[in-house]
């Protein structure tokens, strides 16, 4: 059996802010110039509105000392669980092919 989510993942942001920032004193000004990407870019991910992909997973885990797929993980499991809620709203949804029942 399946266990559905009841709630949305922690994004990769958040998990950045709370646990390595935030305690660190660190601004996302200074994490993106460590990292080598925009202070832009680096707002949107800690804000949700940009997803973290491989290239920054491995820049952030060189930063950090971290792995990469650590990142990718997070970001993964957001994207699943918004891909099925948008699915489970949907109006035209997959049904199981007969011959796999």
């Amino acid at each position: 059996m399946i266990r559905k989510r009841k709630r949305r993942p922690s994004s990769p942001g958040e998990i950045l802010l709370e646990l390595y920032l935030a305690p660190h004193n660190i601004s996302i000004v200074k994490f993106a110039e460590a990292v080598g990407v925009s202070r832009k870019h680096m707002s949107a991910i800690v804000n949700g509105r940009a997803a973290i992909t491989a290239d920054t997973a491995a820049r952030m885990a060189v930063v950090l000392g971290t792995t990469a797929q650590f990142w990718l993980n997070l970001q993964n499991a957001v994207d699943l669980y918004d891909a099925q809620q948008r699915l489970a709203d949907s109006d035209s949804k997959p049904q199981l092919m007969s011959a796999f029942e």
